[in-house]
C-alpha cells in the first residue's frame, strides 16, 4: 500500500479528521488530486517551479529520517512507501513529518484539480448547506451547480462564522450527511 502526498481541498480538513480517503482505482491506496491545468507561463511557472523544488527538499529531508518515498514528478507529486496503517503507526513517520513539515508548502493553485461531482454528490453537498444553515450556521455558503463550495481568489474557501455555538450544533447534526462523525473525540497533537 502507498500514501499519496495529502493536498488541501475544501474539505480538506474534514478529510484529515477522518483519515485519508482511498483511491477507487487502487484498493487501499491513499489519494490526492495535485493535478491539474497545466500551469501558465511567466509567474505562475515560477510558482510551481518554486513549489516542486520545495517538496524537493521536504522528500530529502523525510529520507533522511529513514522513510523511502518517491522522487516528486513535474507537479510536486509523490508518494511514501509502504502499508499506510504500518507507516502511520512508525515512529519515524510522526518525527519526519514535524521535523520536516515545514518544508511543504500549501498547493499552489495552479497544481489544484477539482474532480467532477457526481450528481449525488451535489446533491450531497446542496443537502449538507441547507442543513447547516437550519441547525445554526447561516452564513454557511450553497455550493456551486459544480457541487464545490465557492471559494476566494487564492482558492481557499470563503469565510463563514465556524466558531459559533450554533455553527458547532451545526457541524454535529449535519456532519454525517458527508460522513464526518458526529463525536470526533478528543484530537491527537
Amino acid at each position: 500500500m502507498r500514501l499519496i502526498h495529502a493536498v488541501p481541498s475544501v474539505l480538506g480538513s474534514l478529510l484529515l479528521l477522518a483519515g485519508c480517503g482511498g483511491d477507487p482505482e487502487r484498493s487501499g491506496v491513499a489519494s490526492a488530486r495535485t493535478g491539474g491545468a497545466a500551469p501558465a507561463t511567466g509567474a505562475a511557472s515560477d510558482v510551481v517551479t518554486e513549489y516542486v523544488e520545495s517538496v524537493r527538499e521536504f522528500v530529502a529531508c523525510v529520507r533522511k529520517e529513514g522513510l523511502k518515498v518517491t522522487d516528486p514528478d513535474g507537479k510536486g507529486r509523490f508518494t511514501f512507501e509502504g502499508d499506510l496503517r504500518i507507516l502511520k503507526a512508525d515512529p519515524k513517520f510522526a518525527a519526519a513529518q514535524k521535523k520536516c513539515s515545514a518544508l511543504l508548502p500549501p498547493v499552489p493553485k495552479e497544481l489544484r484539480e477539482k474532480p467532477v461531482r457526481t450528481a449525488e454528490e451535489i446533491e450531497t453537498a446542496r443537502e449538507y448547506a441547507k442543513c447547516m444553515r437550519a441547525n445554526g450556521a447561516p452564513d454557511f455558503p450553497d455550493p456551486g451547480p459544480d457541487g464545490w463550495f465557492p471559494e476566494d481568489a487564492e482558492g481557499e474557501p470563503l469565510p463563514w462564522d465556524q466558531t459559533s455555538e450554533g455553527a458547532q450544533r451545526a457541524g454535529r447534526t449535519c456532519g454525517p450527511i458527508i460522513g464526518a462523525p458526529t463525536d470526533p473525540g478528543p484530537g491527537q497533537g
